[in-house]
């Protein structure tokens, strides 16, 4: 990753903020990230945004090949 304004590392995971329903997510290399099921791609800086105000972040563990 070449970001420090997170710890989140790259790959998928399931958030969510409070008492909202969960989705998914995925994390770039680059630190951005996509919100599955569209089009929506946040900058590192948004990321940062969203753990900052308290989403919380579950790592799915890839499938084994």
């Amino acid at each position: 990753m070449t970001t420090n304004l997170h710890d989140l590392k790259p790959g998928y995971y399931w958030y969510t903020m409070a008492n909202d329903p969960l989705a998914v997510i995925h994390i770039h290399e680059d630190g951005g990230a996509t919100l599955m099921g569209t089009d929506y791609r946040i900058g590192a800086e948004g990321v940062a945004d969203m753990v900052r105000q308290g989403e919380r972040f579950f790592w799915i563990e890839p499938p084994q090949a």
